[in-house]
Order: structure tokens, then sequence, then C-alpha cells
């Protein structure tokens, strides 16, 4: 698609960043229903974490916070329920509450987890870093890394590219059964037939709330990308929002990742596609290869 092409397009709306909060939230909500798969007595403890995520996406581009009817309503909880675990977390410091809103955000000890977080090895993302730049800008569109966390995709990082449209369809934290969106459709097309049956299976009750994605339609998507080279989401979680991923191996030549790009569909043309899918795959080679350097340079453990 050429420059000028872009130039005459229509600049996007405005994103709804409360929108795409509350989507991220009813995601969070949706993969954490089932509580009969939970070890015996976590239940308490997987509620206050799903409340404690809450927080952090609906307050994520609030600096005033966010209600405690809000996240009533969103976690389905009775009311009294929440302010129970909200006060607990405010007293161990991982939510803070405005005294003048009576708002609530993250708290300090949230933050300082983030920071140890920080500190540890994370040879995917930062290996990763240049190549959704390059991307993003390559491309003019938004790029995102989504890690494999079990049955489920996690977007880690998102670069904009400097094109005039933004997609809201995924954020940093969102997390979708694997063969939901673009990257997370990547990941599965690239596991063995044996280990999609178990991620299909594990993720059963969760994809009843994302209606089109039953077992046989996923098990056609599967195959529609390893055929083309690409997973490619054609619109079909959010309506409107097209991407194109490709999966990325560590050093064991696992599929630990993916990255993909997300637009609009007047930009996902056979064409470019294929542009966008060569682009991918170069860089899913070179942080395939960087991984593997930094395996290979690291001290077996045992020995000096």
């Amino acid at each position: 698609m050429s420059a000028n092409a872009d130039a005459q397009r229509p600049a996007a709306p405005p994103p709804d960043h409360g929108r795409a909060a509350r989507r991220s939230a009813s995601w969070t909500i949706a993969h954490t229903a089932d509580e009969a798969d939970r070890p015996s007595g976590s239940q308490s403890i997987q509620r206050a974490l799903v409340l404690l995520n809450l927080v952090g996406v609906l307050a994520r581009d609030r600096p005033e916070g966010v209600t405690l009817a809000e996240l009533t309503r969103v976690s389905g909880r009775p009311k009294a329920s929440v302010r129970r675990v909200l006060v607990a977390l405010v007293a161990e410091g991982y939510v803070e509450q405005d005294p003048d809103t009576a708002c609530y955000r993250l708290g300090l000890q949230a933050g300082v987890l983030g920071e140890l977080a920080g500190h540890r090895d994370d040879d995917l993302g930062e290996a990763s870093t240049d190549s959704l730049i390059r991307v993003a800008d390559t491309s003019t569109d938004t790029t995102f890394l989504t890690v494999r966390h079990g049955s489920y995709g996690v977007c880690t990082r998102r670069q904009e590219g400097p094109g005039p449209i933004r997609n809201y369809a995924l954020a940093v934290g969102d997390r979708h059964p694997l063969g939901i969106g673009a990257g997370s459709l990547a990941i599965l097309s690239a596991l063995s037939d044996e280990d999609i049956d178990d991620v299909l299976a594990s993720t059963a009750t969760t994809r009843g709330h994302y209606p089109g994605f039953d077992d046989e339609t996923l098990r056609d998507l599967v195959h529609r990308s390893r055929q083309d080279g690409y997973a490619l989401n054609d619109g079909r979680v959010i309506a409107g929002s097209w991407a194109l991923g490709v999966a990325v191996h560590d050093a064991a030549d696992r599929p630990v990742a993916a990255l993909s790009v997300a637009g609009i569909a007047e930009r996902f043309d056979p064409p470019r596609r294929d542009e966008l899918a060569a682009l991918l795959h170069t860089e899913a080679r070179s942080i395939h290869a960087a991984l593997t350097r930094s395996q290979e340079s690291r001290p077996v453990r045992g020995r000096p």
C-alpha cells in the first residue's frame, strides 16, 4: 500500500481507552471463571489476584483510579466481598485508595514487584525489542509480542508504528486462549497435533466466552495457518481489527511466542499479507538466533 494511499485515508477516531480496559477486564474474568479446576483451598487467593489484575487493567489509563462500584460490576462478585478483598490488598500495599475520590489504583508494593520482575533474566524480551521496533517502523502499524503461558497467550509488549492508525484491540497484559488472535493462533499452529489437543481440552470452558472459536473452527484455522505460513485474524475477535502473526521459537526450537502486526482490513490485502509475513519471519529468525546465542553463552549450572 502506497504512502499516498495512507495520506488519503481519514484519520482514525480517538481511542476509547475505557472501553479497551473494560474489554481487557472481561477477558480476565473469563479466564478465571471456572474455579472448579483450581486446587482445593486456593479460591480466595485466586479471587484476590483476579481483583488485583482488574484494578491494574481498569486503572491503566485513569490516574484517578477505578471505583468500587465498577470493580463490583465487572467482577460479578458481591460488593461486600470485593470491598473486603480490597481492604486486604490496601493493607499490604498492593492497592492504594485515593483519600479524596475513594477510587483504587495499584499501590507501591505492586510497583516494587514490577521492579523486581524487571531485574530477572528476560532473554525473550531483550531479544525482541529491536525486532518490534523494526516491524512497527517498516509496516507503520502496531506490533505485538505475545508469549505462551501454558494454554494461553499473553501480550507482553506492543510497539506503535509511525502511521496514523492505532490498533487498541490488544493491550499489554491481555490474555487469550491459544488460537484466539493472530499471535496466539501462530503459537497454537506451531505446536504438535497432540499438544493442540491438550490446549483445546484445557481451554474449552474459557472459549465459551469467545463466540465462533469452537474446536472445529480452531482446527480449521490451524490448518489454514500452516498452509499459508502465517496466522491471520480476519476480524474474528473484534470486528474491523485484523492482524497477522508468526511464531517465535526458542533455542530448543519450541514455539514460545509470536510477533504480530495489527491494523484495519484494508491494509491486509493478499500482496501485503505476504510482505508482512516475510518481514515477521525475518525478525522471528533474528529473535531465535539471539535466544540461541544467549543460551550458548550462559554457563552450565554447577560448572565454573
